[in-house]
């Protein structure tokens, strides 16, 4: 349970685990996210950070299985247990959601719904594996209930940027009895925002269930996920919407605002 690790505790102070901070101007200490750091040349990582990949990989494909696509195929195939035959409804198709799509549809999911407000990502969930797609929740419902003949959906994978008390009501309204609905979306640590009948809970064994990196182990998912992609069962290059060099990361920001992108990459030319 590597996801788990207690130096996760150290992402809200974004310090190394000595304590220590390894970037410094105007007499600030500035941390690195997720213990990383994000848009420099070079930068100095905890070694508990680290996955060896082959050297034969393109960095700017292998980076994508840093974060977003182990956390979205998780949230599928381990957090989930998504098997053959399911309905699976995945609101929110970002960069985690469409790999949740792919996830989904590896495992033999019979009908997958993506659920998004904006039409390209609905295209590109029916890219990478959706049988069927809505722009808002009510019409996710409908779908999934003619589907499986009134029964619920099997599974609902909450993947959106913003987890909202409303978006948990239509995930645990969507599933059958039974069902699971897997949260990977956040909030703010200190928002309360799932609410839900403990009566419809108990007598319909419904479960809520959290994931931490798609509820995988990063040392044995992303090597697993990069021979995927070599034998052509995980599409990574087709996630990368557009390339951006270091000086156009606030342009990145925005097309990624704007909803442009499923994966922006930044090249960095030493």
């Amino acid at each position: 349970m590597t996801n788990m690790c207690d130096l996760g505790a150290l992402l809200y102070d974004n310090c190394l685990p000595d304590g220590t901070f390894r970037f410094h101007a105007d007499g600030l200490d500035f941390g690195q996210m997720c213990l990383l750091g994000t848009f420099s040349q070079y930068s100095t990582v905890s070694e508990h950070s680290c996955v060896k990949i082959d050297d034969d990989l393109p960095l700017e494909t292998a980076a994508l299985v840093g974060c977003g696509v182990p956390t979205g195929w998780g949230t599928a195939v381990n957090a989930g247990g998504v098997r053959p035959g399911e309905t699976v409804v995945i609101y929110g198709i970002g960069g985690v959601g469409i790999n949740a799509v792919q996830g989904a549809a590896f495992a033999g999911a019979q009908h997958i719904i993506a659920v998004d407000p904006l039409p390209n990502k609905r295209e590109f969930a029916e890219q990478f594996g959706a049988t069927h797609s809505a722009p808002e929740a009510a019409q996710a419902q409908e779908l999934a209930t003619d589907l499986t003949r009134g029964v619920g959906a099997d599974k609902a994978l909450m993947t959106m940027g913003v987890v909202t008390q409303e978006a948990v009501d239509a995930a645990f309204a969507v599933i059958r009895k039974g069902g699971t609905v897997v949260v990977t979306g956040l909030n703010g640590p200190g928002v309360k925002n799932i609410q839900i009948p403990s009566f419809e809970l108990t007598l319909f064994q419904k479960r809520i269930h959290g994931a931490l990196f798609g509820g995988g182990n990063p040392f044995d998912d992303i090597p697993r996920m990069l021979e995927l992609y070599r034998s052509g069962h995980l599409k990574l290059d087709e996630l990368v919407t557009n390339r951006y060099q270091l000086d156009e990361v606030n342009q990145g920001y925005r097309d990624l605002t704007d909803g442009k992108n499923l994966r922006g990459v930044m090249i960095i030319d030493h």
